[in-house]
C-alpha cells in the first residue's frame, strides 16, 4: 500500500487511564482501529454516513448519476425543475 502525502513519525505515551492523545488537530475525528498480530495499531480516519443514505454508496449506478449531476451543475448545465413539495408525503423504501 502506497502512502499518500508526507509520513509523520512521533512517539506518544498511553496515560494511566489507557488513553492515547493524537493532539488537538485530531479532536472530534473518528478512527477505525485495527490491531495486527504483532500489536501494531493501524488508525484509519472514518466518516459516518446516516443510515438513510447508505443505499446510495451501495448502488454504483445511483452514485454515478449523482456524480454526473454534480458535474453538470458545476459546469452550469443544471436545470431548475420546480419544487419537491409535491413528494413530501411519499414513503421511502427501507432495506
Amino acid at each position: 500500500m502506497a502512502l499518500q502525502g508526507r509520513l509523520q513519525h512521533e512517539v506518544r505515551k498511553v496515560d494511566d487511564a489507557g488513553r492515547l492523545s493524537l493532539g488537538r488537530s485530531k479532536a472530534g475525528e473518528q478512527y477505525d482501529i485495527t490491531e495486527t498480530d504483532d500489536g501494531t495499531l493501524v488508525l484509519t480516519p472514518m466518516s459516518m454516513i446516516p443510515k438513510r443514505e447508505v443505499w446510495l454508496y451501495k448502488d454504483p449506478r445511483a452514485m454515478a448519476l449523482v456524480q454526473q449531476g454534480l458535474a453538470e451543475s458545476a459546469r452550469g448545465e443544471a436545470t431548475h425543475i420546480g419544487s419537491f413539495a409535491l413528494y413530501a408525503g411519499d414513503q421511502l423504501e427501507e432495506e
